[in-house]
């Protein structure tokens, strides 16, 4: 799901009677290394909830007193001596910005450069960028780098942070696993997927329409599997864009499910995001079989590495906030899926059970955590390195 709000480009600041500051204190404090994230699966993303990341210039209090009353404050500002890009939220309510910065050497307080990632919009070119997201504090103005050239090309969507209105909620049913074999895969132990962001993730699943997502790393050409037998709602699959482009986060293919449940559980609504363009083998109202493969997964949209995007909802509502749900673990066959090898334990994963959309007694359940494998039965071991 988009993160929302509109496109800008970087703009003058309002004028501060004064100088600023550049100093760092605990205000808005980052919390130490990413939450729930792999951060090698964002590539020139650079992520900051607070103001106090290492990386950054500094950062300063909006006080309105040192203004003119009639101070317009941007959402952006660069400054044409320094190149300082400083990010602004002159509201009293907690923002998020996604800023993209392409082709040009972007520093940090030390005066390296952030690694850079990629992105091909939908006429196959592509560029490096460097794409900082950040939730910044009311009422703050975050001097987040250094531009090497101050009329480096900007692309921003600024709005205020939506916060999940139940953050504990739970559908009762338990899912299948909505992954099967990689392309050309035939053993089970290619079926096996990294989890490289979970709930509350600080790359994307930090707001209400995705704070209950689990993505997976998966090749392109992955197969895309039902997770309970449900109806086909939604089909989108005929853009091509990819990486981290700000502008990428309004184009995205993605199948979604409505799911068979019972009256007293309420809807279910599954969605499969970043899905390989015309990769659908499915059409709206369609009926599909837990299992069933529906699509192929892809890296559209905004999507710094080929993954699958997996969430949930009560409602089809655009605004709608996700709900958490749970994987039914399949019971293992011919000795273990993995031929002997320990099987490894995940605080993700629980001795809770769920009821199936089979009507089979009640299996135990797993909760994706980033950094760890998982395939139909639960957790997996890693790969094995040659």
């Amino acid at each position: 799901r988009a993160a929302g709000g509109m496109r800008r480009r970087a703009k003058g600041g309002a004028k501060r009677r004064g100088k600023p500051s550049h100093t760092k204190d605990a205000l808005g404090s980052t919390p130490k290394g990413p939450h729930n994230f792999v951060p090698e699966a964002g590539p020139g993303c650079v992520i900051a909830h607070g103001v106090d990341a290492p990386w950054c210039l500094g950062h300063e209090r909006i006080d309105p007193r040192d203004y003119d009353a009639d101070a317009v404050f941007p959402d952006l500002a660069v400054d044409p001596e320094s190149g300082i890009l400083s990010m602004v939220n002159a509201s009293g309510k907690a923002r998020v910005a996604y800023v993209t910065v392409y082709d040009h050497p972007v520093l940090r307080a030390d005066g390296t450069p952030h690694a850079r990632g990629r992105t091909v919009n939908a006429d196959g070119v592509e560029r490096e960028c460097v794409t900082f997201i950040v939730t910044l504090p009311p009422r703050m103005i975050l001097h987040a780098a250094r531009l090497a050239v101050v009329t480096a090309e900007i692309d921003s969507d600024v709005q205020d942070l939506s916060t999940h209105p139940a953050p504990e909620d739970e559908h009762p049913l338990a899912l299948g696993f909505p992954l099967g074999s990689r392309p050309g895969g035939k053993d089970q132990d290619e079926r096996a997927y990294l989890c490289t962001q979970g709930e509350n993730g600080h790359l994307t699943h930090f707001f209400s329409g995705n704070a209950h997502a689990v993505d997976f790393r998966c090749p392109v050409g992955s197969e895309v599997l039902a997770v309970a037998d449900a109806t086909v709602v939604d089909v989108r699959d005929e853009e091509t864009v990819t990486g981290i482009a700000t502008a990428n986060l309004f184009r995205w293919n993605s199948v979604m499910l409505k799911v068979d449940t019972k009256e007293n559980d309420g809807d279910l609504y599954v969605e499969y995001v970043h899905v390989a363009a015309r990769s659908a083998v499915v059409a709206v109202g369609d009926r599909v079989r837990r299992g069933q493969k529906i699509c192929e997964s892809g890296s559209v949209g905004f999507s710094p590495e080929p993954h699958l995007h997996f969430t949930a909802f009560r409602s089809r509502d655009p605004a709608a906030p996700t709900v958490r749900v749970r994987f039914a673990a399949e019971e293992e066959r011919d000795g273990g899926r993995d031929g002997g090898r320990r099987q490894a334990t995940s605080d993700g994963e629980s001795n809770a059970t769920g009821r199936s959309d089979d009507g089979a007694k009640p299996k135990k359940t797993f909760l994706p955590v980033a950094g760890r494998w998982y395939d139909a039965f639960g957790e997996a071991p890693a790969p094995e390195v040659c």
